[in-house]
């Protein structure tokens, strides 16, 4: 009978109705006890009323949400089981092998395991409940989800079925959106073990879940910035896989993403230091530039932002402007207006001024943000700073000031640098179309003021 009782408390201890049937057996308990002492009226009081304070604090201090530590990533497992016998073989096989995983190597240290308690996870039904574990538990990564034992084709299997959550920052709905596809496309959602060989089974789907978890975190690490963590993950994936000899379908797609992955992280940091060297000019932010996009390979994660970049290094670095035009030309399948100031660029420093009058005019049609204008004007200041007999830029700057960004003064002092540094044949059509230009800016200018 006692032990009924035991059992009884310790299933429903969690529960409300759990904290009263303490608080009476308690009280109950002293009762009996300050009897047989024979307790003064005053002590028995203070006791009872002492008792009615604690039992409730220990019961909420033992049942609250377990939280990350500060300056850790969460990493929560909920896994719900049919029965006390199966809940210690997931732990032993499966869960504590995770956080032994998770806990070695040279990262161990960032993580915090956090196993949620039986008495929580069968709250935990859906993507909803889910995010709201996340919350209360300050997670960074949640798997969630059941196990069963069912006879399969004859055999008692467990049956595993597994979800899970990333958190990072606000992302546009498409990026968001693309990772979820891969979480579950990687991620081990439903999975059969046998009973007969569920150690090995389970431990093999610890790895997995191990893995991919950290591909996923270190994706969600790039994406809110924090390059350096996320590099430190896919390193760390990247040579575990080198000594898996298997050919299981999901490490080989992980081995043929993990240079996408690292490339996107290289792309990033070039973009962060050419963000750098357009406001300072400076040797050291362009190497930086440099560097980051020579260790993104040929062929490798080769989108538009990559292109645009290659371009870029192409001109700084070496003028070579066979290679900016390819990249460049590599882009004309995408609608955007970035390429178009690109080409318009290349086509004046090759001194074809009216190619690039027609990028521009293109350009003109488009909705561009103010800080795209603003870098675009400042590369063309710089580069005739940089390169005085490179003056047609002057003209540009006219045409850009007039009919994308509307700024009449200017566009009318930038057309006068232009026929002012013109001094030979070599733009004759651009100097007749300055000068009309030019009147009919002025004209402009006083209809405005009238």
């Amino acid at each position: 009978m006692p032990d009924k009782l035991i059992e009884l408390a310790e299933r429903n201890w969690h529960k409300p109705s759990g904290a009263i049937f303490f608080i009476g057996a308690t009280i109950l308990i002293e009762i009996v006890l300050l009897n047989s002492l024979n307790a003064t009226p005053f002590v028995s009081g203070i006791t009872y009323v002492i008792s009615l304070f604690f039992v409730p604090a220990v019961w909420f201090y033992s049942n609250r949400y377990p939280k990350t530590k500060i300056g850790k990533v969460g990493f929560a497992v909920s896994i719900e089981c049919s029965s006390e016998e199966e809940h210690l073989r997931i732990k032993e096989d499966f869960t504590d092998t995770l956080r032994k995983l998770l806990k070695n190597g040279a990262l161990g240290g960032t993580f915090h395991f956090i196993e949620i308690p039986q008495h929580i996870a069968r709250k935990i039904k859906d993507n909803d409940d889910a995010l709201n574990l996340k919350a209360k538990t300050k997670a960074h990564f949640v798997i969630y989800g059941r196990v069963r034992l069912r006879p399969i084709d004859g055999k008692d299997c467990h049956v595993l079925e597994l979800e899970g959550l990333v958190a990072h920052k606000h992302l546009p709905q498409e990026v968001s959106n693309q990772l979820s596809r891969e979480f579950g496309e990687l991620f081990p959602r439903r999975v059969r073990i046998p009973t007969e060989n569920d150690l090995l089974s389970f431990n093999f789907t610890s790895e997995w879940t191990e893995y991919v978890a950290k591909y996923i975190i270190g994706i969600a690490s790039a994406l809110s910035l924090d390059l350096v963590y996320a590099e430190h993950l896919y390193r760390d994936v990247a040579k575990k896989l080198e000594g898996i000899t298997t050919d299981f379908p999901i490490f080989e797609k992980l081995r043929q993403r993990l240079p996408i992955r690292f490339a996107e992280i290289h792309k990033s940091r070039a973009l962060a230091a050419l963000q750098v060297w357009r406001k300072q000019h400076s040797q050291d932010a362009l190497s930086q530039f440099t560097e980051n996009i020579n260790k993104i390979p040929e062929g490798v994660n080769d989108d538009y932002g990559t292109l645009l970049l290659r371009g870029i290094e192409a001109f700084l670095n070496r003028r070579d402007m066979e290679t900016a035009f390819l990249c460049v030309n590599k882009c004309k399948r995408y609608d955007d207006p970035i390429w178009h100031f690109n080409l318009a660029f290349l086509n004046a420093y090759n001194d074809d001024l009216a190619k690039a009058i027609r990028q521009y005019r293109i350009c003109a049609n488009y909705e561009i943000q103010p800080i795209t204008l603003t870098e675009v004007e400042d590369f063309l200041v710089w580069i005739i700073a940089e390169e005085p007999n490179k003056y047609q830029f002057h003209y540009c700057l006219g045409f850009l000031n007039w009919k994308i960004k509307g700024d009449l003064i200017q566009a009318r002092d930038d057309f006068k640098n232009f026929l002012k540094n013109c001094n030979n044949k070599k733009f004759e059509k651009e100097n007749e179309l300055t000068e009309k230009w030019i009147a009919e800016i002025e004209g402009q200018i006083v209809e405005q003021v009238v």
